[in-house]
């Protein structure tokens, strides 16, 4: 072991982070003069700034000029210290790894503390803990009681052999970050839970060590939205690691693999969310992308970058056919024009692609936080179990999972396999998808992979303007495509709302000539409204009456329009059309 890599999140704190990080590096060279002398040769510093909007990063571009050893990261807006870790932690070299809040207020000086205890006891990390420290000072009481309660719901939730979960320092060997880090999908709340509750899962061993915290301006951080939101995503990792086993079904990928990849973006006309779209596009740090984009009539203003090419007015399935043929990538990324990438979209989405069995990768499509309380219910209600059911998956993070049938907003296919099931056969909107994917796992036998890493936010219609034209539309395709494409269309989940429909209905008529079959009725309604209660729940405890209302209505919807599809003839001669 020659190298230790410290960690530094920071936020906002331009006044103090240029002093803070020369006070890590003074007090790491000493460390390695004196006790970590023939262990330790070499430090880096590595500050990754998580979207400031003050004067912090030119601070570190100050404090960092001229010193090799310090590494600085800029994530453009902000994600959260899990996510900035996580960034931090892929340049990390070091065997071993700290995380120190960039604020310091755990002296940098505690370094050797851990160290210490790393070495004598053998184990694998190493945290700071304020509870176990002789004095309390600069510890204020309302921090002390949210510390004690989350640390008691954590004990019931996911035994650990720690108590003090959220100080802000931690040791860490590069086995346990390399092991962990890709497994991990909390960005903000809860990162420092996932991280111990995975390594623990994992069988790495840690360690507690007393550190001296001294509190200053940090009141701000205890909020009962944060309280909240610290709270539903521990609930997550709870539901991940001991319900879902997610974090059992994950898989290496290889990140050294980088094919080139199209993003194709098939729309009608300009518009904010095709231009959201593209700019987010453009901040992937993926280094071997290109973007080609496909309305109906050529638009200006766009980064060089970008090839527009104009399509006439035709359909998505023949625009996305058009976009492949100028595709100058191995690798077709359809992108919808009102979804936009999250996280390292290009990365996690190429890495997959190593393996050559696999044909194609879809992802999550996640609701914005920027998206109005409507569009948010609208969300809510596609990321309920009670409304989506088993493909639930397609709105939220589930386990890594084979699929035969995934939606062209988030989902990416070698231009090889493309072209061997001759693109999109037919112009079907929505569900020209369906076809592809079926020739793809059936007729050319690849695989379609579910990646939750392969994240993209996904703008939702409003719930009383948009989302119920949506929803009609979706399964007036799905019942037609029970006659068309029986393989993955004719499946019972699909046909469940229209059974909802029909029974609650029809139900009522019992009470005039069979009172016991009534009783029956209700009982099943009852139970029908608390399953989709609990999916309310779990889906936005925040908007848990609007989604509950929203999933009810989305069921009779589906239901009507499923039937509609089923006993049509054929839809319309433009979507017949072949592409």
């Amino acid at each position: 072991m020659n190298r230790v890599s410290i960690l530094l999140p920071a936020h906002n704190e331009a006044p103090r982070i240029a002093a803070n990080i020369r006070r890590v590096c003074d007090t790491a060279q000493r460390l390695i003069a004196s006790e970590w002398r023939g262990i330790v040769e070499s430090f880096e510093v590595i500050v990754a700034d998580d979207g400031s909007t003050d004067n912090t990063w030119a601070e570190i571009e100050r404090a960092s000029a001229g010193v090799p050893a310090v590494k600085t990261i800029r994530l453009p807006v902000n994600h959260g210290k899990g996510m900035a870790l996580r960034m931090a932690c892929q340049h990390a070299t070091g065997s071993w790894v700290f995380f120190i809040d960039a604020d310091l207020d755990i002296a940098p000086e505690h370094m050797a503390d851990l160290a210490r205890i790393l070495i004598r006891d053998k184990v694998d990390a190493v945290l700071g803990s304020k509870q176990s420290h002789k004095t309390k000072t600069h510890y204020p009481w309302y921090r002390r009681i949210v510390s004690l309660g989350y640390a008691f719901v954590v004990r019931c939730l996911l035994p650990l052999p720690v108590r003090d979960t959220q100080t802000g320092f931690k040791l860490f060997t590069s086995a346990v970050l390399d092991a962990v880090c890709p497994r991990m999908l909390v960005r903000r709340y809860a990162f420092d839970i996932e991280l111990l509750s995975i390594a623990h899962h994992l069988g790495f061993s840690m360690k507690q060590c007393p550190v001296e915290v001294s509190f200053s301006d940090k009141r701000g951080s205890v909020t009962l939205r944060n309280i909240y939101h610290m709270s539903f995503d521990t609930l997550s990792v709870f539901y991940r690691l001991k319900i879902l086993h997610y974090y059992d079904s994950w898989q290496s990928k290889d990140y050294g693999a980088q094919p080139r990849v199209s993003v194709v973006i098939a729309v009608k006309n300009d518009n904010p969310y095709l231009r959201q779209s593209v700019t987010e596009t453009l901040k992937q740090s993926y280094p071997n992308f290109e973007i080609i984009v496909l309305p109906d009539e050529p638009v200006s203003g766009y980064d060089p970058r970008v090839r527009i090419v104009p399509t006439g007015n035709e359909l998505p399935a023949i625009k996305r056919n058009i976009g492949v043929r100028e595709a100058t990538g191995g690798i077709i990324a359809f992108l919808d024009d009102d979804a936009y990438p999250y996280g390292e979209w290009l990365k996690e989405l190429a890495a997959n692609f190593a393996d050559p069995t696999i044909g194609a990768v879809g992802g999550p499509g996640l609701t914005p936080p920027e998206d109005s309380f409507w569009q948010k219910v609208s969300g809510a209600v596609y990321a309920s179990f009670a409304a989506s059911g088993s493909y639930r998956y397609r709105y939220s993070y589930d386990r890594r999972r084979e699929t035969d049938d995934y939606p062209t907003c988030n989902l990416a296919v070698r231009k090889a396999v493309f072209e061997a099931a001759n693109g999109f056969q037919s112009n079907y909107w929505p569900g020209e998808d369906t076809e592809l994917c079926l020739t793809i796992t059936r007729k050319l036998g690849s695989r379609i992979v579910y990646d939750p890493q392969v994240e993209v936010y996904h703008h939702r219609r409003s719930l009383w303007r948009g989302h119920f034209r949506q929803v009609t539309q979706y399964a007036l395709h799905r019942g037609y495509f029970v006659k068309k494409f029986p393989e993955t269309s004719r499946r019972f989940g699909y046909f469940m709302p229209t059974l909802f429909a029909l029974g609650s209905v029809l139900g009522w008529t019992t009470i005039w000539w069979c009172m016991p079959l009534f009783w029956v009725y209700l009982a099943v309604m009852a139970l029908y409204a608390c399953v989709v209660l609990a999916g309310s729940f779990f889906s936005s405890p925040k908007l848990l009456v609007p989604t509950f209302i929203g999933t009810v209505l989305t069921h009779y919807a589906y239901g009507i329009y499923f039937i509609i599809g089923l006993l049509a003839p054929r839809l319309s001669r433009r979507e017949e059309r072949k592409g």
